[in-house]
């Protein structure tokens, strides 16, 4: 956009006489988006320190979402043994998840334009709250597995706001040179709470100790105690000649250990939230963060009507989606192949964590090349694509077994693919400008979570083996390469942000 390009596009932006509309977060119901807020927000954009508070809890809230989200996956062993579960309960509390995130996404991102951040982030803390304090009543069957399928459902819900909202976020409050970076820290705060996941849930439920040596004793009191389920006492009394769980009670109390960590740390947050989150600055840090968006019924015919967004969306959410389901049941993936439930939880641990810091360096590199987003994406996928590979081949022992290749593997596909996940936000918010950026990130999440619950869907298919899940990582990786190819960038919503603006910063 060349200089006097710019004087006519912001001829375009200065308000009638009278007009208040126009600040991102109001709608216009004629779908103009060419009013600012005043003229003066468009001469002396600000910017206020108070944003990185607002950020900071924005991600604390989306870490322990995601960690309660993943509560099952690096404990799949010891839960099947303690609850009398299968694969198909730890894969259905996910894809509850998902399918809730699906039917509500975008009326979620809807309320966060027009509500604001706070009452969306409050309203979904309160929700995951109730789905973590529920949970902790009774291990008994029939009340957990209902209360983890309802938590599993309210979770999906809640995490609309976390999961989607990292572009408004960065938009409403994070002048546009520290707005890749602000979207990347958090988007990957979701993937941090995911990471500590396979920390905390090993560290506090024990894998279960077997032996075939005998019978436990049958115990009357602890047979009538509630707190132990008659699937475990059936299985260790009636199969003597299986193996049975000697630290059964150890598990069982390590499971309610985790359940009310959760719980305690989800309320810290609500209370967090309560005590100061606004919901927008004073006066916009950009000049499209002045301009009203489409309104909402426009909004959705524009797209899908907008072949580029579809292009770009499917590219990141088909291998995203996947992966980030694949990695939270990977101790299923690999307890076939006689991985233990903590190496699995490490290799989860590392893909993830060292996922979300090459994610935001990949965002701050990207800066230095702000037209050739295209051009990363396509090389990160192609070397997640080939490290996808090297993990099939360890795991159906076509190259030698080796469990260090496992970690190599393992990390740095979560490098190269949860890497490219702020740069998703950012190309699709370009492709679907002057759509919402709420709105546009709950397209994208929420076609991510389509192709999750597809995934999730076959892995509950009752004695399907595990064999072909790596299989389709590799093949989300491989199909997205053409469809980047064929994506046409285009900066619309940078071009109008690089204009001379006076930027100050304010408490």
């Amino acid at each position: 956009m060349d200089e006097s390009d710019f004087r006519n596009e912001r001829q375009l932006l200065i308000p009638k006489e009278g007009d208040t509309n126009g600040y991102l977060g109001n709608r216009h119901e004629d779908g103009n988006t060419n009013n600012l807020h005043n003229a003066e927000a468009f001469s002396h954009v600000r910017t206020y320190r108070r944003r990185f508070w607002v950020a900071g809890l924005f991600c604390l809230v989306g870490s322990i979402q995601s960690l309660i989200w993943n509560t099952w996956g690096p404990v799949a062993a010891s839960a099947e043994v303690a609850l009398g579960w299968t694969d198909g309960h730890v894969a259905t509390v996910v894809n509850l998840s998902n399918i809730s995130y699906l039917v509500v996404a975008i009326p979620m991102c809807m309320l966060m334009d027009t509500k604001g951040l706070r009452f969306a982030m409050i309203l979904s803390d309160v929700l995951i709250v109730i789905g973590s304090v529920i949970r902790c009543f009774s291990l008994d069957y029939v009340a957990i597995t209902t209360t983890s399928y309802i938590c599993g459902l309210l979770q999906g819900i809640s995490a609309s706001v976390p999961f989607s909202g990292p572009a408004l976020l960065a938009a409403v409050w994070f002048p546009p040179h520290q707005r890749p970076v602000a979207t990347a820290v958090g988007s990957f705060s979701n993937y941090l709470g995911v990471s500590l996941s396979f920390i905390v849930g090993p560290y506090l439920v024990p894998d279960p100790v077997y032996s075939s040596t005998g019978i436990i004793p049958y115990n009357e009191n602890q047979r009538s105690d509630q707190s132990v389920s008659s699937f475990a006492y059936s299985y260790n009394i009636s199969n003597s000649s299986e193996p049975v769980v000697t630290n059964l009670s150890e598990i069982r109390q390590g499971i309610l250990n985790l359940l009310y960590t959760h719980a305690v740390a989800i309320v810290i947050t609500l209370i967090l939230l309560l005590a100061y989150f606004p919901a927008k600055p004073p006066q916009p840090p950009s000049i499209t963060a002045s301009i009203g968006r489409t309104d909402y019924r426009r909004a959705i015919l524009a797209i899908l009507k907008n072949g580029p967004l579809w292009l770009i969306v499917t590219a990141g959410a088909l291998p995203i989606g996947i992966v980030g389901v694949w990695i939270a049941i990977l101790d299923v993936v690999l307890k076939p192949i006689g991985v233990t439930q903590i190496d699995a939880g490490w290799i989860g641990f590392w893909h993830t964590l060292i996922g979300c810091f090459s994610g935001i360096i990949i965002a701050k590199f990207s800066d230095f090349f702000n037209r050739r987003r295209k051009l990363f994406l396509l090389i990160l996928f192609t070397l997640a694509a080939a490290c996808a590979l090297w993990f099939a081949l360890i795991t159906q022992k076509l190259v030698p077994f080796d469990v260090t290749q496992l970690y190599v593997a393992g990390i740095l596909l979560g490098i190269f693919v949860d890497g490219t996940t702020p740069l998703f936000y950012e190309m699709c918010a370009e492709a679907s400008y002057p759509v919402a950026e709420g709105v546009t990130g709950g397209f994208y999440t929420s076609v991510n979570n389509i192709f999750g619950v597809i995934f999730l869907s076959l892995v509950s298919v009752p004695d399907i083996s595990t064999s072909w899940m790596t299989w389709a990582v590799l093949g989300s990786l491989v199909t997205s390469l053409p469809l980047l190819v064929a994506f046409p960038e285009r900066y619309k919503r940078t071009d109008i942000d690089l204009c001379r603006t006076t930027l100050i910063e304010n408490d």
